[in-house]
């Protein structure tokens, strides 16, 4: 029987495949054109096969007759959704000597299906296998997405500092501002009077701190140390 897990394993072998094609163009020969043209063709079987996990047997849509089966973490999410994710994360890294564009959009696809694969892993915590067809959301759901979105922030932030790269730092307060803003628009609908008031105020707050965070960090990318010639 067709599931969400059974597509998302087997758009993992596809691209796996299509992968492995790509990388074996360094061998060069009269073969590289074949393998240019099975590669794309494997990585689109496996793009179709992830479409579908994503829409018709998505566990949170209506339509979908397919729950998710097994324990908190460890279900059936994981060949879905987290094994294609890291199929083209690897892949992002691994093809070295190929077009940046290729690359970045491996990457991009990674980083997408690693987040849905986060948030379906938080509702199936709150709701269970079988409750998991959107819109009910209910408030402690609400509250663990903006605390993954400020420790995903706060962890692509720290990873800036270290490397000092200033497109993960840019991506970490971007992922920070989101949760600040789902805090603003989504979050505190629900509060009134006073403690709504003084949310307000600690948002305000807590954009003036971003701001003050990306020119100091920007102020340390500034001052990275240079090598000095002899």
């Amino acid at each position: 029987m067709t599931s969400h897990w059974s597509l998302g394993l087997v758009a993992t072998i596809w691209i796996v495949l299509g992968l492995g094609q790509l990388k074996r163009l360094d061998m060069g020969g009269a073969l590289r054109v074949f393998r240019i043209v099975m590669g794309s063709v494997f990585l689109a079987i496996g793009a179709l096969q992830l479409l579908a996990t994503l829409t018709w047997y998505n566990p949170l849509l209506a339509n979908s007759v397919d729950p998710v089966l097994g324990p908190i973490v460890i279900n059936t999410l994981i060949p879905a959704y987290l094994l294609p994710a890291l199929a083209l994360g690897i892949g992002a890294t691994w093809l070295k000597g190929r077009p940046n564009a290729l690359r970045l959009g491996l990457g991009g696809l990674a980083a997408l299906l690693g987040v849905f694969w986060t948030a379906l892993v938080i509702r199936h915590f709150w709701r269970g296998g079988e409750a998991m067809v959107l819109p009910e959301i209910a408030e402690p759901e609400l509250y663990t997405y903006t605390v993954a979105l400020l420790l995903a922030g706060s962890g692509l932030f720290y990873q800036s500092l270290a490397r000092r790269d200033a497109r993960l730092r840019k991506a970490g307060l971007a992922v920070i501002g989101l949760s600040v803003a789902k805090v603003f628009l989504i979050d505190i609908a629900g509060l009134g009077g006073l403690i709504r008031v003084f949310a307000l105020m600690l948002l305000g707050l807590s954009l003036a701190g971003l701001a003050w965070l990306n020119r100091w960090a920007g102020g340390k990318d500034d001052h990275k140390p240079t090598d000095k010639t002899q």
